[in-house]
């Protein structure tokens, strides 16, 4: 996708507005309070965020350039096999003193700067549970070690939301419906990262892009994806446009406008179950009607990004009655 290009989305559905038309009215009575109270965020709680990314960026420069970037591609290729439980990336069983129900293998995609990578198959109950892709030693297990893989991944991925397991330190954080983890092995083992999928009761992949797709009888598909990196870039085409103002919350990161069509573009961020997805919103007329039109894209859980936009929709048919 070309920044300036237009942007189709996959899926949109248009609601009755009536006369509406003050679009930054209708951005804060449409979206869920915890976008619309960031509008209203201090300057200075601004400028301190982005001293502190700035720094983080400067911090891991030091690594090397190339070395990041390494990382930064094979992390996100793992990300992108995580649907189909690595099965690519999996090699020859791995002998040991396994739990029961539990299954390694070698991993063979490699993780820029670790040692070592293996596959893990969870079953329980005669049932795949989940598969984890884990590389070893991929920085030191000391509190500068820790800080490095952490400003890493928020540099690579934008994950900076961390939950720490008060028994042994580890650290999990969520992208979509993925899970990430850091373990801590000691000096010799260092830290170790996983990338971990799950099953739901239907024994389909959580964080899929085809999990809920139906083909219709005209051949199209309900899911139809888009790359990580196309739904990046359509959120800063949006940013680009006459009248942009940005907006962050603890889920979105979007821009609103007053110029331009649509109204509202956000994307989900990692900790959003949805993520990576779009959402637009357009003030469009047809027919002598007003109407508020949702659409969006997805590169992630297709079932996730499709209730994501239902509840977008039902604000939309909310709106009118409201008036």
């Amino acid at each position: 996708v070309r920044l300036g290009s237009p942007h189709r989305p996959a899926q949109t559905h248009a609601a009755p507005l009536g006369e509406w038309q003050d679009s930054r009215r209708l951005w804060r009575r449409g979206l869920p309070s915890c976008i619309t109270n960031v509008m209203r965020r201090k300057r200075h709680d601004l400028l301190r965020r982005v001293g502190a990314v700035a720094a983080l960026i400067v911090g891991w420069v030091g690594l090397g350039s190339a070395q990041a970037q390494d990382f930064c591609s094979d992390l996100r290729a793992l990300l992108l096999a995580a649907p189909t439980e690595f099965t690519s990336e999996t090699g020859a069983p791995t002998e040991g003193s396994w739990p029961e129900g539990l299954a390694v293998f070698e991993g063979t995609q490699q993780l820029s700067g670790a040692n070592g990578c293996a596959v893990a198959q969870l079953t329980a109950i005669g049932r795949r549970s989940s598969t984890s892709y884990t590389c070893s030693n991929v920085a030191s297990d000391d509190q500068s070690g820790l800080s490095t893989l952490r400003q890493q991944l928020s540099i690579c991925l934008g994950v900076t939301a961390w939950t720490v397991q008060s028994d042994n330190g580890a650290l999990s954080a969520q992208y979509g419906l993925l899970r990430l983890s850091i373990t801590r092995n000691g000096p010799r083992g260092g830290l170790a990262l996983g990338v971990e999928v799950f099953r739901d009761e239907n024994g389909d992949v959580l964080g899929s892009p085809t999990r809920g797709d139906v083909l219709a009888q005209d051949g199209s598909h309900r899911c139809s994806s888009k790359t990580p990196q196309e739904i990046a870039d359509f959120l800063t085409m949006y940013g680009q446009r006459p009248g942009a103002e940005r907006f962050e919350s603890d889920q979105f990161v979007g821009f609103t406008n007053r110029v331009t069509q649509p109204v509202v573009a956000f994307m989900t961020r990692p900790n959003h179950p949805a993520h990576p997805a779009i959402i637009v919103r357009s003030v469009i007329e047809r027919d002598g009607s007003t109407f508020i039109s949702a659409g969006g894209d997805f590169a992630g859980d297709c079932l996730a990004f499709l209730a994501l936009l239902a509840e977008v929709n039902q604000m939309n048919r909310n709106l009118d009655r409201d008036r």
